[in-house]
């Protein structure tokens, strides 16, 4: 849900379960710690400031039907820090 892991610094890693839709806003605010993220393909939404403040995912790969659905990608900076390169998948 909204903030639900708000600046836990002390998380490394996620995979989020295969039906999962949406990440709301500002779910992984400033979890600075946050290294990798690996996301379903039958997301369709990632809210704003979803993984904002997160310095060490420097790189994301997302599936191709986020990109069609989600308003909010149309500004990366926005949901992701300024150093997260975002790929998605072929």
């Amino acid at each position: 849900g909204h903030s639900a892991f708000n600046e836990c610094t002390g998380l490394t890693s996620v995979t989020f379960p295969e039906g999962l839709t949406s990440i709301e806003e500002w779910a992984f605010f400033q979890c600075t710690g946050l290294t990798s993220v690996t996301f379903p393909e039958g997301l369709t939404s990632i809210e704003g400031g979803a993984f904002k403040g997160c310095t060490g995912l420097t790189s994301v790969t997302l599936p191709k039907g986020l990109n069609r659905l989600s308003k909010v990608l149309i500004d990366m900076k926005r949901v992701f820090a300024p150093n997260t390169k975002v790929e998605y998948w072929q």
